[in-house]
C-alpha cells in the first residue's frame, strides 16, 4: 500500500537519487539542486507531492504557477509500482492545488521518445495540441 503526502526537502536526497535513475527524466544540474528545489516548494507548497511505500518514496509530481497557468514536472513513478494508480492520484492531488488557487489550465513536457509516458498522459486526458514548438535558452549555467 501506498500513501500520498506532501512534498518536503528534507526527502530531497531521497528524491534526487530516484530521478537519476529515471532515464524518463531529464535533470540539470542547477535547476534540479536542493535550493533550487526548495525555493521551488517554498513557492508551489499545494502542488508537489511524493507517494512512498513501506517508507521509501516511490514516485513523485512537481506542480508550479505563474499566476495563470500550472506547469507539471517529474512526474514519475518506479517502474515496478506502476499501473496501481499511483501517478493518477498523484496528479489528481496536484490538480485540486492548482484549483484551489484558480489555476484553470495545466501545461506539461514530455520526451517525444518517452512512448510509455505519453501513452500515460494521453490516458489522463492531457492532449498534444500541436499549436506550439517548445523553445528554450539557457542564460546561467
Amino acid at each position: 500500500m501506498y500513501k500520498i503526502m506532501k512534498m518536503d526537502i528534507k526527502d530531497y536526497n531521497e528524491i534526487i537519487k530516484l530521478w537519476k535513475g529515471a532515464e524518463e527524466i531529464v535533470l540539470n544540474n542547477r535547476e534540479d539542486s536542493e535550493k533550487s528545489i526548495n525555493f521551488f516548494l517554498e513557492k508551489n507548497p499545494n502542488t508537489c507531492f511524493i507517494a512512498k511505500c513501506n517508507k521509501n518514496i516511490i514516485g513523485t509530481i512537481m506542480g508550479g504557477n505563474d499566476g495563470r497557468r500550472g506547469l507539471i514536472y517529474h512526474l514519475f513513478v518506479k517502474s515496478e509500482y506502476r499501473k496501481n494508480g499511483i501517478g493518477k492520484e498523484l496528479i489528481k492531488k496536484t490538480e485540486k492545488g492548482y484549483k484551489k488557487e484558480g489555476i484553470g489550465k495545466i501545461y506539461l513536457l514530455v520526451l517525444k521518445k518517452n512512448k510509455t509516458g505519453n501513452e500515460f498522459w494521453e490516458e489522463n486526458e492531457y492532449k498534444f495540441d500541436g499549436k506550439a514548438y517548445f523553445r528554450s535558452k539557457r542564460i546561467i549555467n
